[in-house]
């Protein structure tokens, strides 16, 4: 495997330190200038690697996923059977942990402006095709070995990530970690009905 260019890793930390000022600032604050400040360097080196804002969004979009990938990934392979990686993931997208995850707030100050811009929607598309693309193996072999009755790999996948979305936005927008853990736990018993029947 070959070293990572000097850029990439640059690039890396200049996405991990804008990270941190939007957590801080928010993404109306958030500004090449700030990041730079953060970093101790002169606003012109960021502007070197990414000429606006809007191209930190866009490779921001792709640093996201690859958190979020991170947060499961590792934890289904180590699963032996196709019913302990289906609970696995039934567990990580329905469970506290996701809830806690601190890039949904980044997430969705992000993803507010796919709405507006074509670049970071088209990413957006890129990122949600990747992640189904990402649990179709594992949705296939939940149906192969009986685990899942019926559906196609890819509609069972469609299904995980919308359910996801609209219980961690509802919850994101109601700050209540009592009742999100009453709703999270029913929905994960009603997905796991709905697919297992």
């Amino acid at each position: 495997m070959g070293r990572k260019s000097k850029a990439e890793v640059r690039k890396k930390e200049i996405l991990e330190c804008f990270y941190e000022v939007l957590k801080e600032e928010g993404f109306e604050n958030a500004s090449i200038a700030k990041i730079a400040d953060k970093m101790d360097v002169n606003p012109s080196l960021l502007i070197h690697y990414f000429k606006t804002k809007e191209e930190i969004v866009v490779a921001f979009v792709d640093f996201l996923l690859s958190r979020y990938e991170d947060s499961f990934k590792g934890d289904l392979l180590n699963s032996k059977t196709p019913q302990e990686r289906f609970e696995t993931l039934i567990n990580i997208l329905y469970g506290e942990e996701w809830f806690y995850f601190s890039e949904q707030t980044v997430f969705y100050a992000c993803y507010y402006l796919s709405t507006r811009n074509e670049r970071i929607r088209e990413r957006f598309q890129m990122m949600y095709n990747r992640f189904r693309e990402e649990v179709k193996p594992f949705a296939q072999e939940w149906l192969d070995t009986g685990v899942i009755k019926e559906g196609t790999a890819e509609d069972i996948a469609d299904y995980l990530i919308i359910v996801n979305e609209g219980l961690t936005f509802y919850d994101k927008l109601m700050l209540d970690v009592d009742g999100y853990k009453r709703r999270s736990e029913f929905v994960r018993n009603m997905v796991v009905k709905s697919l297992t029947k």
